[in-house]
């Protein structure tokens, strides 16, 4: 198809008049640094692809990670400010975060314009530039470590290590709606889903750990094929603040730029983040020492899930029914948090028999 195309598309000085087949153009696109982006797309292979063009029509580049020296810092100078702050405030934590009403809306309104494509690939420029120490680990890699932290020179590093039997748990907890539960692999606590950002790709939800300020992110790939069997795989895990990836397959390196176009496009998330609750052990019902390890006979499905609704949980992400509430550091928060430990949880006029066979009755 070619009649989309426009009359002064050069490449090498040489004017493109038609397209292989199968593909055709989508549309022509005002892009940062004075440049245009043509999306084509193939009509059997559902592909988009984009052609960056000059402001005089030359064709510059298939992807913009492929733009010459002299554009690609172009394109740099135009993003890096807005990109920088959405970077440091919403993306990484290193800075509070910012009222709506300052967020580089207009700076940033370039780039939500573009199609999708083209705005990966421009963020995708962007953090390859700037990310130049960024660590990409299989998660084997720390599975196969010893649980002895690292030694480091860096103070920083060092008081921060990651446990591998933190991070063999973290990499098994599964999307559990709008408030899922995982460990954090900084202190062993479990914290809860600030944000929980459904993309073309998969989900992604942002962790914080009240404890050290640390921000993290779970992103799940979206499953191939086909099949009602299928379960979410293993989570890759993003650290912005230690610049740090793990996670196994293509899409682990791609994960930043997810955040990143999801943030642009959803800047009211701030407020959300600003209302949000971290994980509190009354909001799953604690409180009411006595039920905690009685089995809950005489409460109705229907009363429970208005207990649900009122605290805002999710009945997925409810900890009592998962492994997370079997493990200690859940013991420990109930500790920290005041609850009695669980064989001093006893009713009251709970009965029970001594030694000698004889019913006596606790003493209120």
């Amino acid at each position: 198809m070619t009649a989309g195309l426009p009359a002064s598309l050069r490449r090498d000085g040489q004017p493109i008049r038609q397209l292989y087949p199968g593909w055709h153009l989508l549309g022509r696109h005002w892009a940062p640094a004075g440049l245009d982006v043509l999306i084509l797309h193939h009509e059997q292979t559902g592909q988009d692809v984009c052609w960056w063009l000059s402001p005089d029509g030359d064709l510059l580049a298939c992807h913009a990670l492929a733009l010459d020296t002299h554009w690609s810092s172009r394109v740099m100078e135009a993003i890096t400010p807005p990109l920088h702050r959405l970077s440091t405030t919403l993306l990484g934590k290193v800075t509070p975060l910012p009222e709506e009403a300052s967020f580089p809306h207009e700076a940033l309104a370039p780039l939500a314009r573009l199609p999708h494509t083209a705005c990966l690939q421009l963020l995708g420029l962007w953090f390859r530039t700037v990310s130049t120490e960024l660590r990409l680990l299989p998660s084997a890699v720390l599975l196969e470590q010893d649980s002895t932290p690292p030694e480091s020179d860096d103070a920083e590093e060092s008081s921060k290590p990651f446990s591998p039997e933190l991070i063999k748990t973290l990499l098994e907890t599964r999307p559990a709606g709008p408030h899922t539960l995982t460990y954090s692999p900084f202190s062993g606590r479990i914290v809860r889903a600030e944000l929980t950002m459904p993309m073309e790709r998969g989900v992604a939800c942002r962790f914080s750990d009240e404890r050290n300020g640390q921000t993290f992110y779970l992103f799940w790939s979206t499953p191939t094929g086909s099949g009602e069997s299928q379960t979410a795989p293993a989570p890759l895990f993003y650290h912005p603040q230690g610049q740090l990836l793990i996670g196994d397959g293509p899409l682990t390196p791609l994960v930043p730029v997810f955040l990143l176009s999801w943030f642009i496009n959803h800047p009211h998330c701030i407020e959300e983040l600003k209302h949000a609750r971290p994980f509190r052990l009354e909001d799953y019902g604690v409180g009411r020492a006595s039920a905690l390890w009685e089995e809950i006979t005489t409460v109705s499905s229907a009363s429970m899930c208005e207990s649900h609704e009122e605290t805002g949980q999710n009945r997925t992400s409810f900890p009592f029914s998962s492994k997370l509430w079997m493990q200690s550091s859940i013991l420990e928060a109930g500790r920290a948090a005041g609850l009695p430990e669980r064989n001093q949880l006893i009713p009251q006029n709970h009965e029970k028999k001594t030694d000698a066979g004889h019913e006596n009755h606790d003493e209120s």
